[in-house]
């Protein structure tokens, strides 16, 4: 097989949706399928998904992207995958999955366990030893979580492996995980990057029934008759590990290496940083890399603002932009590129949903400083700086310690926005990328599959070939000092309301337990 002829399958298991996609040496996606499934949530703040759906519905895109490409299953070099994180897949001592309703990243049910577990963890300082603060997200407090109250599941588990360990289970009969996973447990020694008897010993979780970790680029197996024969693909391909989706995506974007930063915007918003090791704040967190060295520093913001805005407020404009055959959110953009940075004084605090470590679940939305001047041009630009003021926050934090910073990747739906791009090189005051071939995780996958399988020497060498830019935006002077005056009395808005949004949630407890009498 030439070089010419050589493709990697790319995996990516979503919360909303799976995607596969075949992808050359140069980083060109040939052909991709993607199908969407539902989220679970039989209770208030439970999510959950059946992993066998996932795998189905993988079978389904891989065998489509055979049949759009033409490619032979004997041009196909590699495998990798990647998966929503920090969902813990149950898996019995011969091989059977325990549990169709397996907790998401998102799920809230292991609160109680947070809390319970948070003092002896403090006393033995886990925030210094996993590089993180004790919140429901990671997959340990998942597996206490199944001890208590699902303990015949929990009892059988042999293995409790990953989303796209599943996958890979799936593929080749193996079982492994990799290190950005394994860092997103709560059980996991960012020193000894390796499980913690400790942590493992605190929580009550035996360690027999972690799987070994491993590189992401590894190859852990070859696809078997059984998995040849439903999807198409030939058997004894290759698949190495791969990793979380979040890390695999930053990998798409070509983050792997110190100094390299990567804003993501879409309804979640993040800024990440390449770091050496955890920086150990908790305000910040923290992910092994899908890259043999180096961690991931972010801060994340669950907004959602803009689409809100456009929904609830917007009617006359979405009317607009579809008699003009445009997107809503350019037409909302090009009228806010009239209004000058700072929008004439309105600052809007983006959190309709909360916060996680800079604030707390209490903080709200804010608009500050409204006029009869202001409308929704206004409102727009407001909303796409004060996303940004935020992420600005985390990024000083890193930048506090020590790590440089220079420059930065913007991916995800925010990076189609010229405006909103400038809006981010003038705020963070650094220079902006976007990529012409961005594919998301399904980029990153198939990255460490061309090292895992020989192609390209190593990680950076991979990402140099197969990942492009297309433009740069550089920070305007002008701008620049403007932002730096209302940011800093963001700053200000944010650290001082946090009292108040707690006394408002209290108030609207309260009245909620008054309606119920």
């Amino acid at each position: 097989m030439s070089r010419q002829q050589t493709y990697f399958l790319g995996i990516d298991i979503g919360t909303e949706s799976a995607r596969v996609a075949l992808i050359d040496l140069n980083g060109v996606a040939i052909a991709t399928s993607q199908h969407s499934y539902n989220m679970q949530c039989p209770r208030p703040g439970w999510a959950q998904q059946d992993p066998d759906m996932w795998w189905n519905t993988t079978v389904n895109n891989i065998r489509t992207v055979l049949l759009k490409s033409g490619i032979r299953p004997d041009q196909i070099a590699a495998i990798g995958s990647a998966g929503q994180m920090h969902a813990p897949v149950p898996i019995g001592s011969t091989g059977q999955l325990l549990s169709n309703e397996v907790l998401l990243w998102c799920d809230k049910r292991s609160d109680p366990q947070c809390s319970s577990f948070k003092r002896p963890l403090d006393d033995m300082n886990s925030l210094n030893i996993t590089g993180n603060p004790v919140i429901p997200a990671w997959t340990g407090f998942k597996m206490r979580w199944l001890k208590e109250n699902l303990p015949d599941i929990y009892s059988r588990t042999d293995k409790f492996i990953s989303c796209n360990g599943y996958i890979n289970y799936r593929l080749t009969n193996e079982i492994y995980i990799d290190f950005s996973e394994a860092s997103g447990s709560y059980l996991f020694d960012s020193y000894l990057k390796n499980w913690s008897y400790d942590l493992c010993d605190v929580m009550g979780i035996e360690m027999s029934k972690l799987p070994q970790i491993v590189n992401s680029s590894q190859v852990i197996g070859k696809v078997t008759s059984e998995a040849a024969s439903v999807t198409g693909l030939l058997p004894g391909t290759p698949v190495v590990a791969g990793g979380g989706d979040m890390m695999c995506l930053l990998l798409g974007a070509g983050v792997d290496t110190l100094g390299m930063a990567c804003d993501v915007g879409g309804t979640a918003c993040d800024i990440s940083v390449f770091t050496p090791k955890p920086i150990y704040d908790e305000r910040l967190m923290h992910l092994h890399h899908v890259t043999p060295d180096g961690w991931i520093s972010f801060g994340i913001l669950d907004s959602g603002a803009f689409k809100w805005f456009k929904d609830e407020f917007c009617i006359s404009q979405v009317n607009q932009a579809k008699l003009k055959g445009i997107s809503a959110y350019d037409f909302l953009t090009e009228m806010a590129s009239e209004i000058p940075a700072g929008a004439e004084g309105l600052i809007f605090l983006p959190y309709l949903l909360g916060e996680r470590t800079l604030g707390t679940s209490a903080s709200r939305a804010v608009f500050f400083g409204l006029t009869p001047r202001h409308g929704v041009a206004h409102c727009t630009r407001a909303i796409l700086e004060g996303i940004v003021y935020d992420l600005r926050q985390s990024l000083e934090i890193i930048s506090s310690k020590g790590i440089r910073i220079d420059s930065i990747r913007s991916v995800g739906g925010s990076a189609e926005s010229s405006l909103w791009n400038q809006i981010k090189a003038d705020i963070y005051k650094n220079r902006l990328i976007t990529l012409s071939n961005f594919e998301g995780g399904i980029m990153g996958t198939a990255v460490l599959a061309a090292v895992g399988s020989g192609y390209y020497k190593d990680i950076h060498t991979a990402v140099e070939r197969m990942i492009r830019i297309k433009n740069t935006y550089e920070p305007n002077v002008k701008n620049m000092q403007s932002y730096d005056r209302f940011y800093a009395l963001f700053k200000e808005l944010h650290d001082g309301l946090q009292p108040y949004f707690t006394h408002l949630a209290n108030i609207v407890t309260d009245d909620d337990c008054e309606r119920m009498i």
